[in-house]
């Protein structure tokens, strides 16, 4: 049996303008006569049935509008025991609805905490060295980029490269009450004495960083297409980003620390990080919020360059 767009549209439970985007896009399996879309059953059970639930000849029921699947609970180690909270076209719909979003709002993909997760580490890295023109980075001391780390070698062979990028950075200002608060939540109250502070982990980190970054400048300066401009603000960030002009990758800040954790433990990158095309909506507003951050323009945001903190903490520049 054919169907139409509205039918595809009415059985999956989303919009027409969706079912056009899938077709444009090949996620759709179908033809084109003039101006309209051929779509069979079976190529609508392709987009619609995850892998592996091996659904029956009823996976459709154009009657009741929704998706069943049969033999749901083979995939459940005790099928007799098994009470799923959720019917199975439920589940299924809920499948889908995520695809939906996602697709709809750019969401490429969702990759676990940067801390632990070797592929979402693996995943920055490859999007930077493809990277070519502006490079957006924002954080508190983006500790893997300026800390001779994870992504360090990275921008020091951008440099040796002088490849054609310009890299700006947003950092907090590490002698700030932000700063002086992320050493508390994470270190512990006894960070909150100034001296303590000072001799704590997370100044001496801001310190190696600022030499980095130093360095970086000063070597851009020998480049014609290489650049690297810092600002570090009186602000506490919304979240960790990373853009490159095709990907962008979020994750939300926060204190959280999981259960039992001791003081000492780096509360970064323990949430999933999201990964965007960097033209999706999201994107596009966290880059017109990282350019307002940039200019200075709000008197409730103080904003620092280089020369400034770099003097402060004493770090020849």
């Amino acid at each position: 049996m054919n169907l139409r767009v509205k039918d595809v549209a009415v059985q999956l439970n989303i919009s027409e303008k969706t079912v056009y985007k899938w077709l444009r896009d090949g996620l759709l399996p179908a033809r084109r006569i003039g101006k309209t879309w051929i779509i069979t059953e079976e190529a609508l059970r392709s987009v619609s049935t995850p892998k592996g639930l091996n659904p029956d000849s009823s996976l459709i029921s154009s009657g009741h509008n929704k998706l069943i699947t049969s033999g749901f609970n083979k995939l459940s180690k005790d099928p007799v025991k098994s009470k799923p909270t959720h019917s199975e076209g439920e589940i299924l719909n809920k499948f889908i609805n995520i695809l939906v979003g996602a697709n709809e709002q750019g969401l490429s993909k969702i990759l676990g905490p940067r801390s632990t997760d070797q592929g979402t580490i693996q995943t920055i890295a490859s999007s930077l060295e493809e990277a070519e023109g502006e490079i957006l980075l924002q954080g508190i001391g983006l500790r893997e980029f300026f800390g001779e780390k994870s992504y360090t070698a990275i921008l020091r062979q951008m440099s040796s490269n002088n490849r054609r990028v310009q890299v700006r950075a947003i950092l907090v200002n590490p002698i700030s009450e932000f700063a002086r608060a992320r050493a508390v939540a994470e270190d512990g109250l006894q960070f909150e004495d100034e001296g303590r502070f000072k001799s704590g982990p997370l100044y001496n980190d801001s310190w190696r960083s600022l030499n980095v970054i130093a360095d970086l400048k000063k070597q851009s300066q020998l480049r014609t297409q290489f650049g690297i401009d810092v600002r570090f603000v009186d602000y506490w960030p919304s979240v960790y980003m990373v853009m490159t002009a095709e990907s962008a990758f979020i994750e939300t800040y926060h204190f959280g620390k999981p259960e039992h954790s001791l003081d000492g433990t780096s509360i970064d990158g323990l949430v999933p990080m999201f990964h965007f095309e960097s033209s999706s909506s999201y994107a596009q507003i966290l880059r017109q919020h990282f350019n307002y951050i940039w200019s200075g323009s709000n008197p409730h945001i103080r904003t620092f360059t280089l020369g400034e903190i770099a003097e402060s903490m004493q770090v020849i520049f």
